[in-house]
């Protein structure tokens, strides 16, 4: 159905619904009462899952934290023993009769002990973008396990929708048992008197006996997903706690993708619009000053076979003028990631679309098939009663009878079914866009 063909009645019946996601803090909850919208707070509180975003963030505290370090001076102590095969020579020819000049001969086994302080005094502002990385990637790992997260909260509609079916289908079965314990009674007056044969009772008898039947189906069921729901949110829910069925609030019906994976692509393709620029900022020329002292055999004077202390300072240029197109190959490789996950993004908003196009059919579907369960509870209602005498009378037979009731029970069946898929729908419309 298309969003511009909605009748304006749907659309009004849409607006009139009020929300009920109302979020209870822990110590004014009820204990016998439980909200879905507090369910969603405790699992994404409670979830180990949740832990890995403050442990993210310390990891990112320590990073920046070095990464500051590549402005202070680099400090190394270095130490040197060698043994060489051969030194220095001076030899110098003098005329003759002139006397020869006594040159020192230098060792062979040299010494050396240095401290070299080595201090950035322009890097090409490669530790501020490697910053600006750390600072993605932070926003990135966190917004993804946000929507793990976030995934859980399906999980929950699953356990909590399920839950409050099977309490309404355990209300209707006692009701039923109720109604046809009273008829047995009756019955059993009759066959006192001759009026009504055993077989009539017999058969209301194994009605009832069913109905208990289903009735701990039920209650094992039911405890089954009360045990999974305490799991997974992480805090005991009794099975006499009362699940407040949720009516959330449609404001519109147009597509909006709040998708937390949005803004996970959103971060990546900004985080390669970063290292684009830092390509160009690892080709700037790095100026450095660096200082060296220490004392070696030879030192500075490498014609002296004393130990002596020595220093030198001075400035640095680091600078690779020609890569050969290596940075526009970088650049067209981030560009081609880029043009990557927005195809990725493209698809997932896509898919997104048609899922909730398909929510939005369930949505209305719902709406006008409650409209219509109503009318056919009315009718079941005045047949079951109309059966009920036609019993008494010995018009129709208990089968007859179980069948009108059976009918009128599954009719209310099916309206507390469809009032529950319609709050399942609705909050599948917002899951799905990311509105919850």
């Amino acid at each position: 159905m298309k969003k511009e063909k909605i009748s304006t009645a749907v659309l009004w019946t849409c607006m009139k619904l009020l929300p009920a996601m109302l979020v209870l803090p822990a110590s004014t909850l009820a204990q016998d009462t439980l909200t879905l919208s507090y369910c969603y707070l405790m699992v994404e509180q409670n979830y180990p899952l949740a832990g890995q975003l403050d442990l993210l963030a310390g990891s990112n505290t320590l990073k920046v934290k070095n990464l500051n370090k590549n402005y202070l001076p680099q400090i190394n102590i270095n130490g040197q023993a060698s043994y060489q095969s051969d030194v220095t020579k001076v030899e110098i020819e003098l005329p003759a009769g002139f006397p020869p000049l006594q040159m020192p001969v230098l060792n062979k086994d040299w010494y050396k002990v240095t401290l070299d302080i080595n201090q950035a005094i322009w890097d090409g502002n490669v530790t501020s973008y490697q910053k600006k990385l750390e600072d993605y990637d932070l926003q990135v790992d966190q917004t993804s396990v946000k929507a793990e997260l976030y995934k859980l909260k399906k999980q929950v509609n699953q356990f909590y929708f399920t839950i409050i079916l099977l309490n309404q289908n355990e209300k209707l079965l006692l009701s039923t048992k109720d109604q046809l314990s009273e008829k047995l009674k009756e019955v059993q007056a009759g066959i006192q008197y001759g009026a009504v044969l055993q077989s009539t009772a017999d058969a209301l008898e194994v009605e009832i006996i069913r109905i208990k039947q289903r009735e701990a189906e039920t209650q094992i069921d039911r405890a089954a997903l009360f045990n999974m729901l305490s799991e997974l949110i992480d805090i005991t829910v009794s099975e006499n706690t009362y699940l407040i069925l949720p009516d959330p609030f449609l404001s519109d019906f147009n597509f909006q993708n709040q998708r937390l994976e949005n803004q996970v692509f959103n971060l990546q393709r900004s985080r390669l619009e970063v290292m684009r620029s830092m390509v160009t900022t690892k080709w700037n020329p790095k100026f450095f000053a660096f200082g060296q002292t220490g004392i070696g055999r030879p030192a500075l004077n490498m014609l002296s076979n004393n130990f002596e202390p020595y220093y030198i300072v001075g400035l640095k240029l680091s600078w690779t003028p020609l890569n050969w197109n290596a940075n526009k190959n970088k650049r067209q490789i981030l560009d081609i990631q880029s043009n990557i996950l927005l195809a990725q993004q493209q698809s997932f908003d896509k898919s997104l679309k048609i899922q909730s196009e398909k929510e939005l059919s369930e949505v209305l579907k719902a709406l006008d098939v409650m409209e219509k369960d109503q009318e056919i509870i009315a009718l079941r209602k005045k047949i079951s009663h109309s059966a009920s005498s036609q019993l008494d009378n010995g018009v129709i037979t208990s089968s007859d009878y179980v069948a009108r009731l059976t009918e009128e029970r599954q009719a209310r069946l099916n309206y507390e079914i469809h009032r529950i898929q319609l709050a399942k729908a609705k909050l599948s419309y917002l899951y799905n866009q990311g509105k919850l």
